[in-house]
């Protein structure tokens, strides 16, 4: 790549991401995809990425790397993972209709020193806690033919042991 393609790369600015609905896609679409292909790690697949960034850019016009995507989701998972400690946490401090927290000032000090994703919550409600919890607690199904100790079906390894014994 050229001097100038090198120059422009590099100064590509942050997304703005607060666009109506951009986020609610973002995760339904990524929900989607591990529903249907399963992930990869801690993230999606490649070719779900490319799927993902399909989807923001038809329903959106919003275009985005997979580096970019990413980060997002590292960031939505980070903060969820923040407002879930702080959901569970005793003494009613979760308000239901703000969705905010009610922490002093000196719990929130405490809250940001332990992780950088508290500061958001601090002004800020997670969006869109449900689907978060879908993509982020691992209580997602990965694959069509997943299955998980509330699943109705048979765990896949009894299923083969039944076909042994029938053999």
């Amino acid at each position: 790549m050229d001097q100038v393609g090198d120059s422009l790369k590099l100064k590509k600015g942050r997304l703005n991401w607060k666009h109506d609905g951009l986020e609610k896609t973002f995760l339904e679409a990524c929900i989607h995809e591990i529903v249907n292909d399963g992930r990869e790690g801690n993230s999606l697949k490649m070719r779900s990425w490319k799927n993902v960034a399909e989807k923001l850019k038809e329903e959106h016009g919003f275009i985005a790397d997979q580096r970019q995507m990413k980060n997002r989701f590292d960031y939505l998972k980070g903060k969820f993972n923040v407002w879930t400690k702080l959901h569970n946490k005793t003494g009613n401090v979760y308000d239901p209709v703000t969705k905010k927290f009610n922490l002093t000032k000196e719990e929130w000090e405490i809250e940001i020193k332990l992780n950088k994703y508290a500061e958001p919550l601090k002004n800020a409600p997670l969006l869109y806690p449900d689907l978060c919890a879908q993509l982020f607690d691992g209580a997602t199904v990965t694959g069509l033919d997943g299955w998980g100790p509330a699943s109705t079906l048979p765990h896949p390894q009894e299923a083969h042991d039944d076909l042994e014994i029938n053999e």
